[in-house]
Parts: C-alpha cells; structure tokens; sequence
C-alpha cells in the first residue's frame, strides 16, 4: 500500500502546472491509499478495527452575516454561553493536555462575538 501510494506521488511531477483536475484524482486517490492503510497499522497494533473520523458539527470560524437583528442576538448569546463554558473550562483544568485547544477556541469565539456586536451596532444604526 504504502509503495503504491508512493509510486502514485511521483506521477504528479508528469501533470502539467495548469492541470489541477488531473492532480486532483490522483491525490484523492493517495489519500483513499493512506487511509486504508492507517486502518492496517491500527489493526495490527491494536487487534482492533480503527474507528472512523468523527463527522460531526463543524465550529464556525466567522459570524454569520445578513441575518435579521433577533437571529443577530440569538446567535451573540449562544457564543457568549459558549465563551463562557470554554473560560471555565480553562480556569478548572488548567493543567489539561487540551488547554491550548480550548484557548483556540476561545478566541475563534471572541473573534465571532465581536463580529456579531458589530453587525448588532450596525443594524440597530440602519434602522433609525
């Protein structure tokens, strides 16, 4: 699999620059390749079947924009609620191996709640 995937790699060399399409197909197929062999190495260290990537929920990065004033507040408070789960979080487990994930994360939310004070300001100005 894994001589596969390299002989794989080294035919994008032959694509020409402007040929993304052509790249495409041969990367998706390397990263199908790779897949199925990281479920091999799982296996056999483990002796048991890798369990798939979680597919859930993915976080905003930015606010969403062009929304009514009621869908504004709606969504500035449940990031202020989530703002204020993460600090907590943070603050009780100070030593977690997830700490500076939760602090990624708290700023990507800062970010968001202060796009969304904005967009409030700016509506409320459009409307008198």
């Amino acid at each position: 699999m894994h001589k596969e995937a390299a002989l794989l790699s080294n035919t994008l060399a032959d694509f020409a620059d402007s040929d993304t399409a052509g790249r495409k197909v041969v990367i998706d197929q390397i990263i199908t390749i790779r897949e199925e062999w990281k479920d091999v190495r799982h296996e056999l260290t483990t002796g048991e079947k890798r369990k798939p990537e979680p597919t859930g929920r993915v976080k905003p990065t930015e606010a969403r924009l062009g929304i009514s004033e009621a869908e504004v507040r709606a969504e500035l408070q449940k990031t202020r609620v989530n703002i204020s789960k993460t600090k907590k979080k943070i603050e009780e487990s100070p030593e977690h191996k997830n700490r500076a994930s939760w602090e990624t994360d708290l700023a990507r939310l800062e970010a968001i709640k202060n796009d969304y004070e904005t967009e409030l300001i700016r509506l409320k100005h459009e409307t008198a």
